[in-house]
C-alpha cells in the first residue's frame, strides 16, 4: 500500500488543476473562491487517509498473469473515508453546492490518479498499461466479483450488498500490462458504453453540455435535488 500520488497532492489547490475542474463542470469565476475553499478544507484529510495499492491479479475465466504476454494487476486507489464525513456534513448543513464541488473535485483527482498510475508502471518496472478493465463494465468483469477483488488487498476499502464502495471516493480495476511498445492504453473511457458520462473522452459534445442536462445518478439527485427544485 502506498501514499497517494505526491505530485497530484501538490498541484490540487493550483489554479491548473482549479481551472480545469471550473471548466469541466461548468464553473464561473464568482464561484472560484469557494471551490477553492472546499479543495482547501479537503487536501489535509486526503494527504492523511489517501493510499493506492497494486497486486498480481489471477482469474479463472482465461484473464490472468502470463496470458498471452500479459500481465494483470488489480489496483485499488482511494481517497480516504474522511471526505465522506466532510460531505456528510455538507450536506447536513444543507450546503448543497459544497457538497457538489467536493464531489467534483474529488472524480477529477481520482481520474488524474489513472495517468498517475500509468506514469508509475512504465517508470518503475519493464511493463506498461495496454488497458484498464472496471467491475461491472465487461461480461469478463462482472459487478459480482468487486467484494473478492477487495479482500485481495490490504487497503481499507469495502463494499456493502449493493456494491457502493466504502470510502465512497475510491475505485477499484484491474490494469492490463504489456511490454509490446505498439500496445498502448488508450484511455479509461474507451471501453465504456455510458454516452452520458461527463468524464467520456473524445466528445466534445457532451463536453460542453451543462451538467443540468445530464441524467444524474441517484447520489447527484440526491445532492442537488433540492437546489433544483428551488431552480437557483
Amino acid at each position: 500500500m502506498e501514499a497517494f500520488f505526491s505530485d497530484l497532492l501538490d498541484g490540487f489547490l493550483e489554479p491548473v488543476f482549479l481551472g480545469k475542474v471550473c471548466k469541466k463542470f461548468h464553473y464561473d469565476k464568482v464561484q472560484l473562491p469557494e471551490l477553492r475553499e472546499v479543495a482547501e478544507e479537503m487536501l489535509p484529510l486526503i494527504c492523511e487517509e489517501a493510499f493506492w495499492e497494486r497486486k498480481e491479479f489471477f482469474a479463472q475465466n482465461g484473464y490472468g498473469s502470463g496470458n498471452s504476454g500479459m500481465v494483470y494487476e488489480e489496483v485499488v486507489i482511494s481517497l480516504g473515508e474522511g471526505l465522506d464525513k466532510l460531505q456528510g456534513g455538507y450536506s447536513q448543513r444543507e450546503l448543497l453546492s459544497r457538497s457538489y464541488m467536493l464531489e467534483v473535485l474529488a472524480s477529477e483527482l481520482l481520474m488524474e490518479g489513472y495517468g498517475a498510475y500509468n506514469r508509475y508502471i512504465g517508470e518503475n518496472t519493464e511493463w506498461h498499461v495496454a488497458g484498464y478493465h472496471f467491475p461491472g463494465s465487461e461480461d469478463d468483469f462482472p459487478l459480482e466479483m468487486l467484494p473478492q477483488l477487495l479482500r485481495g488487498l490490504e487497503g481499507r476499502v469495502g463494499c456493502n450488498a449493493a456494491f457502493c464502495m466504502q470510502p465512497k471516493k475510491s475505485t477499484v480495476f484491474i490494469a492490463e500490462l504489456t511490454q509490446e511498445e505498439k500496445v498502448r492504453c488508450e484511455g479509461i473511457c474507451v471501453r465504456c458504453g455510458n454516452m452520458h458520462c461527463i468524464n467520456r473522452a473524445n466528445d466534445v459534445f457532451l463536453a460542453r453540455l451543462p451538467m443540468a442536462d445530464l441524467p444524474l445518478s441517484y447520489g447527484y439527485r440526491r445532492i442537488l435535488g433540492k437546489s433544483f427544485a428551488r431552480g437557483t
